[in-house]
């Protein structure tokens, strides 16, 4: 696997827009500053490059002023989130099956990362390392990645068994990793791991029947089937709140709530789709403003081309132009 196939799915970072979002920053402004679509968020087979994923995190911290933010992230999914990971995590039987699970299937979320599980005498560490060259600062992916993966430790409900090691140094205001990562820190180690006491791998899992939380009635799959309802329905011009609703059988209000604590509103997913079809469109050149304007549900031209002034401060054309130059 080269470095070039390293990437993540996108359900795992679906809720930095709404922690942005609490703080007052624009999450559409911060997610195209770091070079990344917000749309590629709901589009489950365009997964992100890791290197993305690393500039998204540091992009957030820096604008947030939280250096971190990322472990805020991570304490805020519920496991369920993750879609069959996490679910098939929560209906293990033990801690230890838990972990197996989660190492079997950590494919699912990325791609060019491994888990592990060492046993001692005394202790068990579910230990996460990066595969190949990191090119990129991975501070704030790697917090977040352990605050989840604590979670799969505490599913046996005795916090107090639970550490973590981080193989980053410690620095001032690390205290605060507390609140998201438990009391048992350690700084400055050889591997980045989840630790327990052993007798708590046969431990079964103390999991409520009914979750509650926002994972328990908002699987990531909506997600995807949001984005993807988006792109079939722009060349009918039924690309709107109603439809994309009624064609996932929720009623507005839940589609904006779920929207929402996504940290988007539709109207802003909306246009970045269209954003994101339209650069891939006039970078094809295999079709005509018209035709193009057409495929994302405007009325004419016109429209299009202004929309796409907005997003580029060029035409169409001019673009189309520009990318050729930068080509040759």
């Amino acid at each position: 696997m080269s470095n070039d196939d390293f990437a993540h799915n996108p359900i795992t970072l679906l809720h930095i827009a709404s922690e942005l979002r609490k703080r007052g920053i624009s999450p559409v402004e911060i997610f195209r500053r770091a070079g990344l679509s917000p749309a590629r968020l709901l589009d489950g087979d365009r997964w992100i490059p890791r290197a993305l994923c690393f500039a998204l995190g540091q992009e957030v911290a820096a604008v947030s002023g939280d250096p971190f933010f990322a472990s805020r992230i991570g304490k805020s999914f519920q496991l369920a989130e993750f879609g069959v990971w996490g679910q098939t995590i929560e209906s293990a039987e033990t801690v230890a099956d838990a972990f197996s699970v989660a190492i079997k299937g950590v494919g699912l979320l990325h791609r060019g990362s491994s888990l592990q599980v060492l046993v001692s005498r005394d202790e068990a560490q579910l230990k996460f390392a990066y595969r190949g060259r990191l090119g990129a600062d991975p501070r704030q992916h790697l917090m977040g990645t352990l605050a989840v993966l604590r979670k799969i430790a505490l599913l046996a409900n005795v916090p107090e068994a639970v550490g973590v090691h981080f193989s980053i140094p410690y620095s001032i205001g690390a205290d605060c990793l507390e609140e998201t990562h438990g009391e048992r820190l350690t700084f400055g180690c050889d591997t980045d791991a989840i630790v327990v006491d052993r007798e708590l791998l046969g431990m079964r899992l103390d999991v409520p029947a009914e979750p509650n939380g926002r994972g328990a009635d908002e699987p990531p799959e909506t997600a995807e089937q949001v984005g993807a309802l988006i792109r079939k329905l722009l060349p009918y011009e039924r690309a709107n709140l109603p439809t994309v609703a009624a064609k996932l059988n929720v009623s507005k209000r839940t589609l904006q709530r779920r929207l929402r604590n996504w940290g988007f509103a539709f109207e802003e997913i909306l246009d970045d789709t269209r954003r994101t079809e339209a650069l891939k469109l006039v970078r094809s050149r295999e079709h005509s403003a018209i035709e193009i304007a057409f495929l994302l549900g405007y009325s004419d031209a016109a429209h299009f081309t202004r929309a796409f002034r907005r997003w580029t401060g060029m035409s169409p054309r001019e673009y189309s132009r520009a990318v050729t130059r930068s080509l040759s």
